[in-house]
């Protein structure tokens, strides 16, 4: 991984383990959480149509879309969970050689430098444990069995998810990309989550199962418990599960 790479995820990383608690009375600036809006009020204006298209199960997942983070202890089918991984992130051209390959998003010279990896905490008919999504072969590498429930609080925050869902973690290997692009490998693997994201909450949304985007995590911690090299990083996580009911 190139230096510049390097110095940058280094210096944005989390570490919960020196995050400062807050005080009881503690409000959030006013900054944080107003919303703005970019506008110029003088110029003219084109309103645009609504159409039929506003009816479309597509727009409808988009506009329903939301983030979960209350899961009910109960497992999502394995099924459900195959068809979230495979047509988030899998090959749609099979049967090519691999090297002409594609998949359901975009990539930046078609590098491909996102690897998935599962923390199965509450998935029918699957053991507890980490796994690796190979892409190759549309299937689940074991690469540690247990109950890493505790391991999975103390990587996204134990105050966030009580009830430990279970997670998906995009990491990115730098150098599948740097190979074309050079320093601009870590911008585009970020892009490349980005999309990858979408295509896991919109299908989320559609089989009813509770998904939260992540951005904040204890990046050492997981890159140890993953055993990654010094050229993989963890990017985005997902948490992901059956969403806790309004009524229960």
């Amino acid at each position: 991984m190139q230096q510049d790479i390097q110095d940058f995820y280094d210096k944005t990383k989390f570490d919960f383990s020196r995050q400062e608690q807050k005080a009881p009375d503690f409000q959030w600036p006013t900054n944080w959480i107003k919303v703005y809006f970019k506008t110029y009020p003088r110029m003219d204006k084109i309103a645009l149509a609504k159409g039929k298209y506003q009816a479309d199960p597509l727009t409808n997942l988009v506009r329903t879309r939301e983030s979960c983070r209350d899961f009910e202890d109960n497992p999502i089918s394995f099924q459900d969970f195959s068809d979230l991984l495979y047509y988030s992130m899998g090959i749609k051209n099979k049967g090519e050689h691999l090297d002409m390959t594609r998949r359901v998003y975009p990539s930046a010279g078609a590098r491909y430098p996102i690897e998935a990896y599962i923390l199965a905490n509450n998935i029918g008919g699957m053991p507890f444990g980490l796994f690796h999504y190979s892409v190759k072969a549309n299937e689940l590498e074991l690469l540690l069995k247990g109950d890493l429930r505790k391991e999975s609080s103390t990587v996204f925050g134990e105050s966030n998810y009580k009830t430990n869902p279970n997670f998906l973690v995009l990491t990115g290997v730098m150098s599948r990309t740097e190979v074309k692009y050079g320093v601009n490998a870590y911008r585009f693997a970020l892009i490349e989550c980005g999309h990858i994201g979408q295509n896991f909450s919109l299908i989320a949304r559609d089989k009813n199962i509770g998904c939260c985007a992540i951005g904040g995590f204890d990046n050492d911690y997981l890159s140890k418990l993953i055993d990654l090299t010094d050229d993989e990083v963890p990017l985005y996580a997902f948490a992901f599960g059956i969403p806790k009911r309004a009524d229960s």
